[in-house]
């Protein structure tokens, strides 16, 4: 009778003991040179959007997210043996040109800043091969999410939101206000109220829903990913997080409007509008959860019916 070493059977029971001395240095000479090669990038145009751009100030919590995503993997992560491989030089090299391609010729921070995420790719495809990558590529992936689009192609997005809210809120308004006509042209809602008269309504690129979607979209893939669940679920759970986030927007533009209209603006702007726009993430979140909630009760599994097709004859 043999006996078989539990750290053996088990694999690592540390992040220490999933690579050996020699590679502990090589990634510690990768992290060091990856970190001074994007520090300017770290530091200037992520840091900063994510600090003084409410649009993406979520982009702080995605870092942090990846590393959760790694840590409740990391009984798989330490079961992984690491061997190297070299297509990630590939990788890593490609992503390393971009970089200097994108800040030095073409002079655009977006394509610079999304080389990191091919960058780490590569790095950890090198360093630790595929089997560490079948576990480590959704946190990694999951860091896209972080890197603010340029400002220009961001304004580009929010105009079909801001006018399809316009039209949606012009349309839904008179269901609450019995003779009121409203009529959206583009992001402008021309109204004729029975008690305050006639006027406009301006929906402004900070109410096209983007923000709502932005942050929703990172929850919700997260939400996905966490959760046990078939494969397709997840995918139809992230797709169901922008006709959500759309559809909770459009409630918040038609509750601003109708305020607007009943001479209520003091509840349509600062706190009062900052804490509505709160509430439609909290209702974003619940309808999101009660399709997980139908996804996982769409199929009961007849546990009797199992056991005694299992039955032997």
């Amino acid at each position: 009778m043999t006996t078989v070493d539990p750290a053996k059977a088990t694999g690592p029971r540390s992040y220490g003991e999933l690579f050996s001395p020699a590679m502990r240095v090589q990634i510690a000479v990768v992290v060091a040179l990856v970190v001074a090669a994007y520090w300017g990038v770290i530091t200037g145009s992520l840091a900063s959007r994510w600090l003084n751009d409410g649009n993406w100030s979520h982009g702080w919590l995605i870092p942090l997210f990846s590393l959760y995503f790694l840590h409740i993997n990391r009984e798989r992560l330490m079961l992984c043996r690491a061997k190297p491989s070299y297509l990630g030089a590939v990788v890593l090299a490609g992503s390393l040109v971009a970089m200097f391609f994108s800040a030095w010729v073409m002079r655009m921070a977006y394509p610079r800043a999304l080389s990191i995420v091919g960058t780490i790719f590569g790095a950890t495809l090198l360093l630790g091969g595929w089997n560490v990558i079948r576990v480590a590529w959704f946190p990694i992936g999951f860091l896209v999410l972080a890197i603010p689009l340029p400002h220009a192609k961001y304004v580009a997005l929010t105009m079909p939101l801001r006018e399809f809210a316009s039209s949606a809120a012009a349309a839904i308004m008179p269901l609450f206000s019995p003779g009121l006509i409203a009529e959206a042209q583009a992001v402008v809602i021309d109204y004729i109220a029975p008690k305050t008269g006639s006027g406009q309504l301006n929906v402004e690129e900070a109410c096209s829903g983007m923000r709502l979607i932005m942050a929703f979209v990172t929850l919700g893939v997260a939400m996905a990913y966490v959760r046990p669940r078939p494969n397709w679920q997840r995918v139809v759970m992230v797709f169901s997080c922008l006709p959500i986030a759309v559809l909770c927007n459009t409630i918040r533009v038609t509750t601003t409007g109708l305020l607007h209209i009943h001479g209520l603006e003091t509840y349509a702007k600062g706190t009062p509008h900052q804490l509505l726009g709160i509430l439609m993430l909290v209702i974003a979140l619940g309808l999101y959860a009660l399709i997980g909630y139908i996804l996982s009760h769409l199929f009961i599994e007849d546990s009797e019916g199992t056991r005694a097709d299992a039955a032997p004859a």
